[in-house]
C-alpha cells in the first residue's frame, strides 16, 4: 500500500478528531486554483474553513426528540468541530414543518418530515448551508416546502436546490465570510413519485439549467460548489451518470462537487482545477444493518488567498460513524476500514491531492 497509515489526533475542544494521512514521497502537492474573486475582496482573510457532510434526516424517531424540545441531540458528538469551521455545509434530506407531532407518514417510513425545531437545531450545531433538493423534498407535499424554506430563513440557514418561484431554482446561496464569497448550488437527480410537475419547485440535474448559471456567476464569487443528489442506493461504486455528471460539472465551472443519495461512502477525483466527492455517505441518518451506510465522511478543505487568487489549500477526509448522533471515527480498526475503501474508489491523482 501507497504511504503510511497513522492516526494523529487533534485535540478539538476535548475531542478527538482522527485523520487519513498518506505521506507523499515527492514535492508537496500545489494548491487547486480557483477563479479570482472580486479586487475589493482582496487581502481581507488569507483562509477560510469549509467542512461538507452527506445526508441529514431530522424526521422519524429523531424527529420526535426534536418535537421533545432535544434541538442539541443530533450534532452533540460533533459540535466542537463544526465550531472550527467558517462554512458548513450538508443535504438536509427532510422537509421542516409543522405537522403537530408527527414526523412520519404513517403508511410509509419512507416519507417524512422533521419538526420545526429542526431549524434551530442546525442553527445550533453550525450547520451554515444546506441542500434541499433531493427525491425527499415533496414528501408532504408544496405547502411542507415553503415551510421548509420559511423555517430555514427564520434560523438563518441558507439553502439552495428549492424555490416556489421557478424563476430561482437555480439561483445558489451566497455565503461570505470575510471577503471570501461561496456559491453553493443544489440540484437533484431523482424524485419520489412520477411526472415531471416537481420541476416547478425542485431544482433537477439539468446541464441545460445548473452549467449556464454556474458559468453566469462564475466570475463574481471565489468557489463554486455543487451539490448532486443522484445515483443508485447502497451500490459498492458510483453510478456511472454521477461520474459523468460530476466531470462535466467541474468542466463548467464548479471547483467541488458534492455527492450524496447512495447512503454509502465513494471515492474523490480532480479534474482541471476541481475535486469531486462521489458520495459522501451518510452524516446524521439512522440505517442500520449495513456497515457503510453506518459510515461515512467530511470534506475538510482550507481556502486560502496570495496575491488576489482563491485557492482550495488542504483537503482531508474526517470519517464519521453516522447515525441518530454521529461521531467521528476513533477506533483504529473501524478507521482503516473507512481509509481503505475511500482509497479503493479514490481516482489516484485525487488521493494523491490529499494533504493530511
Amino acid at each position: 500500500m501507497k504511504g503510511v497509515f497513522r492516526i494523529p489526533g487533534a485535540v478539538l475542544a476535548g475531542s478527538v478528531v482522527l485523520f487519513f494521512a498518506v505521506l507523499h514521497g515527492g514535492s508537496p502537492v500545489a494548491p487547486l486554483p480557483v477563479a479570482a474573486g472580486r479586487q475589493a475582496d482582496v487581502g481581507r482573510a488569507t483562509a477560510v474553513r469549509l467542512l461538507a457532510f452527506g445526508d441529514v434526516n431530522l424526521a422519524r424517531r429523531l424527529g420526535q426528540r426534536l418535537v421533545e424540545g432535544d434541538t442539541l441531540y443530533p450534532f452533540e458528538g460533533v459540535k466542537d468541530t463544526l465550531s472550527t469551521y467558517d462554512i458548513v455545509f450538508a443535504n438536509l434530506e427532510s422537509n421542516i414543518s409543522e405537522q403537530h407531532g408527527r414526523t412520519e407518514d404513517p403508511r410509509s417510513n419512507v416519507v417524512f418530515t422533521a419538526p420545526p425545531a429542526a431549524a434551530r437545531a442546525l442553527q445550533r450545531a453550525g450547520i451554515t448551508v444546506v441542500s434541499t433538493a433531493n427525491n425527499h423534498a415533496l414528501d408532504f407535499g408544496l405547502r411542507a416546502l415553503r415551510e421548509t424554506l420559511a423555517f430555514l430563513d427564520s434560523a438563518g440557514v441558507a439553502h439552495a436546490g428549492t424555490a416556489v418561484d421557478a424563476a430561482a431554482l437555480y439561483r445558489p446561496a451566497i455565503v461570505t465570510v470575510r471577503g471570501f464569497r461561496c456559491a453553493f448550488f443544489a440540484v437533484t437527480d431523482i424524485m419520489n413519485g412520477g411526472g415531471d410537475e416537481w420541476k416547478r419547485w425542485v431544482a433537477a440535474a439539468d446541464t441545460a439549467q445548473i452549467f449556464p448559471a454556474v458559468r453566469k456567476i462564475r466570475g463574481n464569487v471565489d468557489l463554486v460548489v455543487l451539490s448532486f443528489h443522484g445515483g443508485d442506493e447502497y451500490a459498492d461504486v458510483a453510478s456511472e451518470r454521477t461520474r459523468w455528471f460530476a466531470r462535466a460539472a467541474l468542466d463548467n465551472g464548479v471547483d467541488i462537487f458534492l455527492g450524496h443519495h447512495p447512503h454509502v461512502p465513494y471515492g474523490i477525483e480532480v479534474r482541471g482545477r476541481g475535486i469531486a466527492v462521489h458520495s459522501l455517505g451518510n452524516f446524521v441518518f439512522k440505517q442500520p444493518g449495513r456497515f457503510w451506510t453506518e459510515h461515512g465522511y467530511a470534506l475538510s478543505c482550507t481556502l486560502t488567498r496570495a496575491g488576489g487568487a482563491a485557492n482550495v489549500g488542504e483537503i482531508r477526509i474526517l470519517p464519521l460513524r453516522a447515525g441518530f448522533q454521529p461521531v467521528f471515527v476513533t477506533e483504529r480498526d473501524e478507521f482503516q476500514k473507512v481509509y481503505d475503501r475511500v482509497r479503493t474508489l479514490s481516482q489516484q491523482q485525487a488521493w494523491e491531492r490529499l494533504k493530511w
